[in-house]
């Protein structure tokens, strides 16, 4: 077999065997352990206080029933009526990545902001360095769209990347 066909059937497996989920008060805490072997900054608890309100925008993902990532974002209101879409997190477990998880995850989040009229862009930062973050939004279409130099507070660099796709151009929201 080719490297390549192996990744496919690996990558066609992996659909197979994801699954969604809802974060609630009684799993917030599966959350936090999960970002903490994630990231490399430490989410305070309003984040999550904050995040159980996020309803879609909030989700862990489950490989044949482990959880093992999870993407949390939020609707920000823009001065023109419309929204932002903002990635504040999304990660999955070092041992089942390159399984399509993370690509999923985009996917549905994108789903859910096309579905949402006056959502007009999804956003996220990328901390400088980190290149295979790059590749994998430049490969879901996000492109560069600035940087902030002192983003990051306590961890180096400090730099990140703003990422962004826009998304629903052109349609006018229905009012009926």
């Amino acid at each position: 077999r080719s490297p390549r066909v192996t990744t496919m059937a690996v990558t066609a497996a992996a659909n197979r065997d994801v699954d969604f989920g809802d974060l609630t008060e009684k799993n917030i805490g599966q959350l936090r352990l999960l970002n903490q072997q994630l990231y490399p900054v430490e989410y305070m608890d309003r984040f999550y206080r904050d995040i159980l309100n996020a309803g879609e925008l909030a989700q862990y993902v489950y490989y044949r029933e482990l959880l093992v990532g999870a993407i949390c974002s939020r609707l920000e209101p823009q001065d023109d009526m419309t929204f932002k879409l903002y990635i504040l997190t999304l990660g999955v477990l070092e041992p089942y990545r390159r399984l399509g998880l993370g690509s999923r995850m985009v996917d549905y989040i994108l789903k859910v902001a096309a579905e949402q009229p006056d959502v007009k862009e999804v956003y996220l930062h990328v901390q400088v360095g980190n290149d295979a973050a790059f590749a994998f939004y430049r490969k879901h279409g996000f492109e560069q769209a600035g940087s902030v130099p002192d983003y990051y507070k306590k961890i180096t660099p400090t730099e990140a990347i703003i990422f962004r796709k826009l998304v629903n151009q052109g349609k006018v929201a229905n009012g009926s």
